[in-house]
């Protein structure tokens, strides 16, 4: 062997392998490089993808949202609509069956005026009676109950429109006066100081929750009253106020356990509460179900032989809307003296809260007796008011024993409805307002008790129909009537009353009729041809400088169509059939009105 080949190879090195070499690792680094690349660029194309699937889901929800909502707004409008021509049916059937009867009982009423032997009167009465009895028919059957059923089925939308408050609870009460009288139940109600009596919400299913309650009350109260209550809780910045209402009976009441059944139902869902009769048709169901839709919420509360008192609150919003009151401020009347006769001492206290807030000096005391007894200390009253019924000496006794004592001191007789007993003795009183009591008549019948304080007795002995009426209450009267017939009836009322009107077919007709002459009066039909009566009531009050008073003199008599022509700025409302006593009694209030603007 060769030592020094062995040695040169020993000492030289050996070339590296390739994986070692520098242009390799470089390769390797930018092979790497590409791969992660791809696989980041792959990773983005997958989230993008998932993306774009997310948009499109969002804008397919939203679509099917927008969907819905356009279907939902569909059903509503299609409810709504629903209601209304449930709505416009039952008023033009109303309005229809009404206008010819104005015509019937208003020739009827004035043929009961002329001379009629024992047998002629007998049948105009009864011609009148049963025109009285078609109009509670009517109204029960198209306002209690259809109109009822129709407004809870029509959805749950709420009807956000102005309304008065104390003329929805007098309608209600109306409506049971002819039973509340037949049961010998008194009806009375008080709305609180600080109560917005002008409000903005659903009168019609405030109105039905009333009338429900009511209802329940009467079925189960055989003596004593039913009274309504209003009172403010509170109010937010954005004019919402929350009321609360009571509904206290003085019934048979409720057994613990049936009060524990009430009110599990009443915190329950609508499918749950079966009250296994404790209330009829609808009742407390649709109270329950209305009173959660309007915000509030109902308990009650009872004792067995103690009567019931439901309670129930509300959220509605104050009225920003100046609406023409009804009532005439007691005007050179402040601090009169009233004696008021009442055995009912929830009513009787009521009736002095009212007179006081109209600032006159009221004593309230229970019974005849009594109110003699401080007469006979004190002479200086300047009017009584006295209920017919009360125990021991009844309210012509007590009139006819004040007379014999005080023959011009004035006397108002409260009477229940359908109670005509009083009818034998009419010259002794001032006038006579039916139970239950309308704040408004009330105002209106002390106001003129009250100026006429010093006339001759022998004044109330007159006709209804007397030709003095218009010396005594100058007015230039203009008519708004399409119907002959009623045109005819209308004119030969005012005729006898001793005025010459001047008459108008549709409300075109009144506008060019009052451009040319002024009146003090316009009667008005709210349902006439080319122009109705609201639209030109709203003509009248923007264009004249000097207002005439606006009496609607109409046959809707639906809920809310009183309110519809306040609003319209028409100052009374008389329904149709026009019955000779109200158009009597508005025609002297609003001459009074107008001469105490004059003075």
């Amino acid at each position: 062997m060769n030592t020094g080949n062995i040695m040169f190879i020993m000492g030289d090195s050996l070339p590296p392998p390739f994986w070692l070499t520098w242009w390799f690792q470089l390769i390797v680094l930018f092979a790497i490089a590409v791969a992660v690349y791809l696989f980041q660029r792959s990773k983005v194309k997958a989230v993008e993808h998932h993306a774009g699937d997310l948009e499109r889901q969002l804008l397919e929800t939203k679509e099917l949202l927008s969907y819905a909502r356009q279907n939902e707004q569909s059903s509503r409008d299609l409810a709504a609509l629903e209601s209304r021509n449930k709505s416009q049916l039952l008023s033009k059937i109303s309005h229809d069956i009404r206008t010819p009867m104005t015509t019937m009982m208003g020739m009827a009423a004035l043929l009961n005026e002329t001379q009629l032997n024992t047998e002629q009167r007998e049948y105009t009465n009864t011609i009148l009676d049963s025109g009285e009895n078609l109009l509670k028919l009517i109204n029960d059957i198209l306002i209690n109950d259809i109109l009822e059923y129709s407004r809870f089925e029509s959805g749950k939308e709420l009807e956000q429109k102005d309304f008065d408050l104390r003329n929805t609870i007098e309608e209600v009460l109306d409506v049971f006066a002819s039973k509340s009288a037949k049961q010998n139940i008194d009806l009375a109600y008080h709305i609180e100081n600080n109560v917005p009596t002008q409000v903005v919400g659903d009168a019609m299913r405030l109105h039905q929750i009333f009338t429900n309650l009511v209802k329940n009350s009467m079925r189960f109260t055989l003596k004593g009253e039913i009274f309504i209550g209003a009172r403010y809780l509170e109010s937010t910045d954005d004019n919402k106020v929350k009321l609360e209402f009571t509904i206290r009976d003085t019934g048979m009441g409720m057994t613990p356990d049936k009060v524990a059944q009430l009110t599990k139902g009443f915190s329950e869902p609508v499918s749950a509460l079966n009250t296994n009769g404790i209330s009829s048709g609808v009742g407390l169901i649709i109270c329950k179900n209305l009173v959660s839709l309007m915000g509030g919420s109902i308990s009650v509360d009872s004792r067995e032989h103690d009567g019931s008192t439901f309670t129930f609150t509300v959220w509605l919003r104050t009225s920003l809307q100046q609406v023409r009151s009804k009532s005439i401020e007691m005007v050179g009347m402040e601090k009169k003296k009233v004696l008021i006769v009442e055995d009912n001492t929830t009513l009787c206290n009521l009736l002095k809260k009212q007179l006081e807030q109209w600032k006159l000096s009221a004593v309230a005391l229970t019974s005849g007796k009594e109110a003699l007894a401080l007469l006979a200390k004190n002479q200086e009253y300047d009017l009584v008011i006295t209920d017919m019924q009360m125990p021991e000496m009844n309210g012509v006794e007590l009139t006819q024993a004040i007379k014999s004592l005080y023959p011009e001191l004035p006397v108002i007789l409260l009477n229940k409805f359908d109670d005509e007993a009083y009818k034998k003795y009419l010259s002794l009183f001032s006038s006579v307002i039916k139970k239950p009591i309308r704040q408004h008549i009330l105002n209106e019948q002390i106001m003129v008790a009250l100026r006429n304080r010093n006339k001759s007795q022998e004044q109330n002995n007159k006709q209804k129909l007397s030709i003095d009426f218009a010396k005594d209450n100058p007015l230039r009267i203009l008519i708004a009537e399409d119907d002959a017939m009623n045109q005819k009836m209308v004119i030969k009322v005012l005729n006898k009353l001793g005025y010459e009107p001047k008459m108008t077919s549709n409300g075109n007709e009144v506008l060019e009729e009052v451009s040319l002459n002024d009146y003090d009066v316009i009667l008005m039909d709210v349902q006439m041809p080319e122009m109705d009566g609201l639209e030109a009531t709203k003509m009248i009050r923007l264009c004249l400088s000097v207002q005439p008073t606006i009496i609607a003199m109409t046959a809707n008599t639906l809920q809310g169509d009183r309110d519809a022509c306040i609003r319209a700025g028409m100052d009374d409302y008389i329904s149709k059939p026009v019955k000779l006593e109200d158009l009597v009694n508005v025609l002297e209030k609003w001459s009074l009105h107008s001469q105490q603007k004059n003075t």
